[in-house]
């Protein structure tokens, strides 16, 4: 089994891939030991989900996904310690309130330095937005680890929800405004349309996810992958669970691609100005780019991303000097 490729990303171009700005976030990732393959790899998808970004932007971005990837490959690796899980977010989250990190760990200060770029580049309504996502991806991540438990309750519809917060989706499509520099003011950002793109968006983002990682989910023994709770809860085999989350995919996608018209009818009953008309078809399509090129991308990589190698040790490892 192989994920199918919507007839939208297999359209996708992505964006221009800058070399400076890799060399210079390589640099930055060494200093905290994380210049793994996989870390690597997965700081070169930003042009990917953000084709429109501008040049300036792409030191920073490659930076969020390498530091993205690091710390979720070191919160996997922990799988059900929920107390060390909950006890490293709960000090990411106390950076976002302006601390400095109370532990010599590795992966700690590497946010610490990408929240401080944050603040020196984001305007100040977007900052809060995004410190709030930022801060529900820390405060999940310790119930993914309980959904891991036979007895956690599940229904899809609670986990998309969590999916969302904990798979960083909030994160990610907003920081389309931080790769174009074309910020979203807050009566735009709450337009119900956009708000429906957005989680027309995240729905296709996780189960793209999902589609890749079943086979590899299925062979340890994860059952949090959909595939595997459509299985067990309605008694079918994994080629017809497989096949039902492909379907379900394509009916995101394709009702994605129809919402930028109810955005622009909603911008007329709304009285927007053509500037503000201009952001919320920039928002939009920060929707259409995020979803097409991820899933763009994971056929291309996924198959190539191993499983992480390296223990949880080599994230909380101490650092020779503060940052």
């Amino acid at each position: 089994m192989h994920p199918l490729l919507t007839s939208h990303a297999q359209r996708f171009v992505p964006g221009v891939l800058d070399p400076r700005a890799i060399a210079s976030a390589t640099n930055w990732i060494r200093r905290f030991g994380a210049d793994n393959p996989r870390v690597l790899r997965y700081m070169t998808f930003f042009p990917w989900v953000h084709p429109d970004i501008v040049s300036e932007r792409q030191t920073i971005l490659a930076k969020i996904y390498a530091f993205y990837r690091f710390y979720d490959d070191f919160n996997d690796s922990l799988h059900n310690d929920l107390h060390t899980s909950r006890r490293v977010a709960n000090q990411m989250i106390r950076v976002l309130d302006g601390e400095k990190p109370a532990a010599d760990a590795a992966v700690l200060w590497m946010f610490h330095s990408l929240w401080q770029e944050h603040e020196q580049v984001c305007p100040p309504e977007f900052l809060a937005r995004t410190a709030g996502h930022w801060r529900h991806y820390f405060a999940t991540q310790s119930t993914y680890h309980a959904m891991s438990k036979p007895a956690y309750p599940w229904n899809l519809e609670d986990y998309l929800s969590l999916r969302i917060d904990n798979g960083g989706l909030h994160v990610a499509i907003s920081q389309g405004e931080l790769a174009n520099t074309r910020h979203i003011p807050a009566h735009l950002y709450r337009m119900p349309s956009l708000v429906t793109m957005r989680r027309l968006t995240y729905y296709c983002v996780i189960l793209t996810n999902d589609l890749y990682s079943a086979l590899r989910d299925h062979k340890v023994g994860d059952h949090r992958n959909p595939v595997a709770q459509h299985m067990r809860h309605q008694d079918v085999g994994q080629e017809e669970a497989f096949a039902y989350f492909q379907s379900l995919l394509f009916d995101y996608s394709d009702r994605l691609h129809r919402m930028p018209a109810a955005v622009e009818r909603e911008s007329e009953l709304m009285e927007l100005s053509p500037q503000e008309r201009s952001v919320a078809r920039v928002a939009a399509n920060n929707c259409l780019n995020h979803s097409d090129g991820y899933e763009a991308w994971a056929s291309r990589n996924e198959p190539h991303l191993a499983t992480p190698e390296e223990a949880p040790g080599i994230a909380l490892r101490p650092l020779e000097e503060a940052i």
